[in-house]
């Protein structure tokens, strides 16, 4: 099985194998999981694992955000409390009745690559929400979720500083481009969350996509980020076009998109929200 143990009481997957990468903190009393994934009975069997080898219960979820490859799995954990920020709950309510109506949530998984890690999903919504920032503590563990926006409104971070962990959801994705493209994403707030990253006491960073990485790489995204920014704002000012704009942007190295469409939307989207002020 692809669990990976990150250090003693952190352990993720995060080789694509649930889709959206999943977490989980052991603390003194607790298993906490951060984002369920699109892979329900690997998802099952992780937690099942991983609280037969401990010798503890799960008793949250934490959500990062609302994309269906982190949420796809609650309900492995209805019997806990699933958390995430207001702006989550309220766009997978949204969802429940356009992209996740049942019509839709059938055709999706009998087109899926492997329908059988879908099998008998049922949306399962947050238990409970907080607005901005919310902390769980357990014996002298202390457990930190808040909300930052950058990949969506809603997304947040869950940071746990006994054990220098931060997990980030999509708002970073490792070694490839991100899918900067949802109508809530916003390059502004986006570069504030990481600046808020970087200036942690961090050792291993759990992203939403691809392996946990060091302070390097979350830099390294900082930085290409930032000169996008800084370019919309300069040819913005000159007086360029938008695809003009776009094509600039495009000559900026970074790592390929997972598709091919999401650099183009992801650069459309961001230069919406440095036009628009």
């Amino acid at each position: 099985m692809p669990i990976e143990k990150i250090v003693e009481n952190v352990y993720s997957i995060s080789d694509g194998s649930t889709r959206g990468n999943v977490a989980a903190y052991v603390l003194p009393n607790q298993i906490i999981f951060i984002d369920s994934g699109m892979n329900i009975p690997l998802v099952k069997e992780f937690r099942e694992k991983l609280e037969k080898e401990t010798g503890k219960k799960t008793t949250y979820l934490l959500i990062t955000h609302t994309h269906g490859d982190h949420i796809f799995g609650n309900q492995v954990f209805k019997d806990c409390k699933i958390i995430s920020s207001k702006h989550t709950e309220e766009r997978m309510k949204e969802s429940l009745k356009t992209n996740w109506a049942p019509d839709k949530i059938a055709e999706m998984i009998k087109n899926a690559e492997d329908p059988s890690t879908l099998e008998g999903l049922e949306i399962v919504l947050p238990t409970e929400t907080f607005d901005d920032q919310m902390e769980i503590t357990d014996g002298d563990v202390k457990v930190i979720f808040k909300r930052t926006g950058g990949h969506t409104e809603g997304s947040s971070y869950v940071y746990c500083p006994n054990y220098k962990s931060l997990t980030a959801g999509d708002n970073l994705f490792i070694d490839s481009f991100p899918w900067g493209g949802d109508p809530t994403a916003n390059p502004e707030t986006w570069l504030a969350a990481l600046e808020e990253y970087i200036s942690l006491d961090i050792d291993y960073y759990l992203p939403g996509h691809g392996s946990v990485s060091s302070k390097n790489k979350i830099q390294e995204f900082y930085v290409y980020l930032k000169k996008v920014v800084d370019l919309f704002r300069e040819l913005i000012a000159e007086g360029k076009s938008e695809e003009e704009i776009i094509l600039e942007a495009d000559k900026i190295f970074y790592y390929p998109p997972r598709r091919p469409q999401w650099k183009e939307l992801s650069l459309k989207k961001w230069y919406e929200i440095i036009a628009s002020k």
